[in-house]
């Protein structure tokens, strides 16, 4: 177990950027005032807006929802980059196969070393911080759009049959509860290598969260949705994400059923590397190989074609997988083989959608 826990990589998240201009006031009044002229004619100063029909929308109304919209923006930018750092952190210790500062613990590391972090730093600094924190990877990105839209039943009932075919046309009966603000936000997401200072990986990903009816949504629910929103985006680059902070254990023992029919293992690796019941594992197999000409034997790792299925016998450092796969393969794992997490998925139809 040393030996795997020493090549578990220490990862900074930070350095969070906000290229947004995220206009809510705007965006709020211009769908109010278009529920009002589409569910009234000839009723001025009235506007019927999400879940408040008949609310009046006269100067006075309007002068206070441009002082709180403006608040509320403000709080919301102020707090943008941050919360979506939290939640590439949150995505990252929950994914598993790394060690995860955050700004916070990356400062306690450097104020011993007698080094002040304070706001955004370009990316030559953020390496060196890097090497005095001891860290190999930092992750580091920018929030660069965030859209706010009210999505009608229609709208919703047509996006869910145009990509998802059948399934959708059974989604849209319920599409009542999709309705409403839709929040969407793209994150562009970076991995710099510390020791040669170069970006190791980017991409840019794009999530969505339906925050609900309400009329005029409030600082905690735009927060709250961006978070979720980024969560969502994020899950785009677990396919990568998961190669490169891997997970990586062992078997300890091998079982078989009673009847004979399947074998089952328990592995080194648990809920805290991040493993969840239904997670698959991949195994390997090590084969020496001699060169004919020079006589050289080199170490050759053979990935066996068999899946282990994550039961829901999980701690967090061991778990108990069903060994899936032909006879042939099944039979030839053996305790003390290599285990790894096998790449995981983006996001499902029904993510993209919001949910």
């Amino acid at each position: 177990m040393a030996a795997y826990k020493s090549a578990i990589p220490k990862v900074a998240v930070v350095n969070f950027r906000n290229n947004t201009t995220f206009e809510y006031a705007n965006v709020v009044e211009s769908h109010v005032r278009g529920s009002g002229e589409r569910t009234t004619v000839g009723a001025a100063g009235i506007a019927v807006g999400p879940g408040v029909a008949g609310a009046v929308w006269g100067e006075k109304e309007k002068r206070k929802f441009k002082r709180d919209a403006q608040t509320i923006q403000r709080q919301f930018n102020a707090k943008l980059a941050e919360s979506v750092e939290e939640g590439v952190t949150d995505y990252l210790v929950n994914l598993g196969g790394a060690e995860v500062y955050t700004r916070a613990d990356l400062q306690k590391v450097l104020e011993e070393q007698k080094f002040q972090m304070s706001g955004l730093v370009d990316e030559s600094t953020l390496v060196n911080i890097g090497k005095l924190a001891g860290v190999k990877y930092i992750v580091t990105g920018a929030v660069n759009n965030v859209n706010l839209k009210w999505v009608t039943l229609e709208e919703v009932k047509s996006a869910a049959k145009r990509h998802l075919g059948l399934v959708g046309s059974l989604i849209a009966i319920g599409a009542e509860q999709q309705e409403g603000w839709n929040l969407e936000t793209d994150v562009a997401l970076r991995i710099i290598d510390v020791e040669t200072g170069k970006v190791v990986f980017s991409k840019i990903v794009h999530g969505k969260h339906i925050i609900g009816k309400t009329p005029y949504p409030n600082y905690d629910a735009l927060i709250g949705g961006i978070k979720e929103a980024a969560k969502k985006a994020l899950l785009d680059a677990s396919p990568e994400l998961s190669k490169w902070f891997s997970v990586k254990g062992y078997i300890y023992q091998i079982r078989r059923s009673p009847d004979g029919k399947q074998k089952a293992a328990l592995v080194n690796i648990g809920s805290k590397a991040g493993l969840k019941p239904g997670s698959e594992l991949v195994a390997y197999a090590f084969q020496a190989i001699q060169d004919p000409f020079t006589g050289q034997v080199t170490c050759d790792v053979v990935k066996l074609p068999v899946t282990l299925r994550v039961t829901n016998q999980i701690q967090e450092d061991k778990a108990w997988v069903i060994i899936e796969g032909t006879p042939e393969y099944v039979n030839r794992l053996r305790p003390g083989q290599l285990v790894e997490r096998a790449a995981l998925k983006g996001q499902s139809a029904m993510q993209k959608m919001g949910h």
